[in-house]
């Protein structure tokens, strides 16, 4: 799975761009991909970002980089959780077959986690970058206050995998982010519906001394910020991001839909509102790979798409195979064409630094037939 070939890099120097981590992971082995979370108004680093590469043993030696300098700032690199997600589901799976043998039926956990003292600007899509490397995230909630519409601070996210929720729990609660040390706790309930403002300042520190137990050590005299509880050579399994920084807001609800889609698009777009997009230098023509190995672009097609679909849905994919790496792709719908054109547009992907914008239908069905006579 791509998710085992993918580590993810926390505490990036905000002014390095895509190349540069390129060139820095590259030591590690070929990269693949990159991608750096970035603010949705301001597009600056936010100082996390993920590297995949394109073999396992680069992985183990990406992670051998954790703690080196960077720019003069150590990085913190860490792996997918892919796989302790899976031996947890495989765990599961072994209980529910032993109930249906005869041994009761597995009793139901929670998969809800609660997390307050939430940075007020955090949208949905911050908060989704922020947990789902713990698992497939169901839902996420963020209440706010009727009157006002403002944020509270606190967040719903309902994994897929009761083991997932876990692990965020363990692995979050106490961490400080964007300046705010979250307190998370996994319940089994449904929340209660948000109360009214007058009763907010009351309800929150009412809330907190119960989850204050399970509160990592509290930061010693010389830590870091973000490097509380953790023992030397450690890490904590998910991003610390860069969020909420002096000058850098976040634009209140504007977060990504729960189906698990991108954030709004990340780069400015000059093409018109349609459904088409064109992208560019995705791989040269006179590759070695692309004239030998004849798989390479039912490989690339499949591997686009997928990134695309995250975006929205991708009815069709046509690589234009003797231009400079263009790929063309039509969507169901506006909205989907230009998250996944803002969202790849500027991007580096093997190397290469992706161009990406919505065209015209009629520049679109000119290209693609262009294409199919040349076949």
């Amino acid at each position: 799975m791509r998710d085992d070939l993918t580590v993810l890099v926390q505490r990036i120097h905000p002014r390095a761009d895509d190349f540069e981590i390129f060139e820095f992971f590259s030591q590690a082995g070929k990269v693949r991909d990159i991608r750096l979370i970035r603010d949705q108004r301001s597009n600056k680093s936010k100082g996390v970002g993920y590297v995949e590469f394109f073999d396992p043993q680069s992985v183990m030696n990406a992670l051998a980089l954790n703690g080196i300098a960077f720019k003069g700032q150590p990085l913190m690199v860490q792996a997918s959780m892919a796989e302790k997600n899976r031996l947890a589901q495989q765990a599961k799976n072994v209980a529910a077959a032993s109930a249906m043998m005869g041994g009761g039926a597995p009793p139901s956990e929670p998969s809800k986690l609660i997390v307050s003292e939430l940075h007020p600007n955090f949208s949905e899509g911050d908060v989704r970058e922020v947990f789902s490397p713990f698992g497939e995230i169901a839902s996420i909630e963020l209440p706010t206050v009727p009157e006002t519409g403002a944020n509270t601070g606190l967040a719903h996210i309902v994994f897929v995998n009761p083991e997932e929720a876990k692990a965020a729990e363990q692995a979050m609660n106490g961490i400080e982010l964007a300046g705010k040390r979250l307190q998370c706790v996994v319940v089994s309930e449904q929340p209660a519906a948000p109360p009214p403002a007058a009763a907010i300042p009351n309800a929150l520190p009412n809330m907190l001394p119960n989850m204050m137990g399970m509160m990592p050590g509290m930061m010693a005299p010389g830590m870091m910020p973000g490097m509380m509880g953790m023992m030397p050579g450690m890490m904590p399994p998910t991003a610390m991001m860069a969020a909420g920084m002096p000058g850098v807001p976040l634009p209140p609800g504007a977060g990504a839909p729960s189906g698990g889609a991108s954030s709004q698009p990340a780069a400015p777009l000059s093409g018109p509102p349609t459904a088409y997009v064109l992208m560019k230098n995705f791989f040269d023509p006179n590759g070695d790979d692309e004239r030998h190995d004849p798989d390479f672009f039912l490989d690339l097609k499949d591997d686009v798409t997928e990134e695309c679909a995250k975006h929205g849905d991708v009815l069709e994919t046509t690589i234009l195979r003797d231009t400079q790496g263009h790929i063309l792709f039509r969507f169901a719908d506006e909205q989907g064409a230009a998250k996944a054109a803002g969202a790849l547009n500027g991007r580096w992907f093997a190397g290469k630094q992706i161009a990406a914008d919505t065209i015209t239908e009629a520049e679109y069905e000119e290209m693609r037939l262009s294409a199919a006579d040349g076949k």
